[in-house]
C-alpha cells in the first residue's frame, strides 16, 4: 500500500471513530429523557444518524427511510437484549424519581452497546464496499452479538 493511501485509510478510520464514539456518547444522553418511548425515539435518531454519518464518512448514499429500517432491523436481531435493556429501561422511568433514575441508566448501558456494535457492524460493511441498500441484517447477526456483548462488557 503507497504512503498516500495508508494516509487516507488512516484518515478516514479516525474518522470513523470519532462518529461512533460521539453517537455512542449522545446514546448515553438519550437514556436521560424522562419520557418513556421518547427515550427510545431519541436512540433510534442517534443510531440512524451515527450510519448516515459513517456511510458520509466511506463516500456511500444513505437515504433516512432506508436508514431507519435498517437500525430498527439489527435492533430486531438484539431483541433479548432490547426487550429487557432498552424498553424495561424506559418503561421504568413511569416508576417516580426512583424509577427514572434506574431506567436511565438501564437504557444508557444498552443504548451505547448497541450504537458501538451497530457503528462497527457498517464500519465492517462499508470497508468492503458495500452501500447501505445491500446491508443484510440477518447476514451479520452473529457478528452483531459479539459486538454487542463486548460493547455490554466494558460498560
Amino acid at each position: 500500500m503507497a504512503m498516500t493511501e495508508q494516509v487516507i485509510s488512516n484518515d478516514v478510520h479516525a474518522q470513523a471513530a470519532r462518529v461512533i464514539s460521539s453517537a455512542v456518547k449522545w446514546s448515553a444522553a438519550a437514556a436521560i429523557v424522562p419520557i418513556p418511548v421518547v427515550d427510545l425515539i431519541a436512540l433510534g435518531a442517534v443510531q440512524v444518524k451515527m450510519v448516515r454519518d459513517l456511510a458520509h464518512v466511506y463516500g456511500v448514499d444513505a437515504d433516512s427511510e432506508t436508514l431507519q429500517s435498517v437500525v430498527s432491523a439489527l435492533l430486531g436481531t438484539l431483541a433479548s437484549a432490547t426487550i429487557s435493556g432498552g424498553l424495561l429501561g424506559s418503561s421504568l422511568k413511569v416508576v417516580p424519581v426512583g424509577g427514572t433514575i434506574l431506567g436511565s441508566v438501564g437504557l444508557a448501558a444498552f443504548g451505547s452497546a448497541a450504537t458501538y456494535a451497530i457503528g462497527k457492524i457498517f464500519v465492517a460493511h462499508f470497508e468492503k464496499g458495500s452501500t447501505v441498500s445491500s446491508f443484510s441484517a440477518e447476514a451479520v447477526e452473529a457478528e452483531l452479538k459479539q459486538e454487542f456483548a463486548a460493547a455490554k462488557a466494558k460498560t
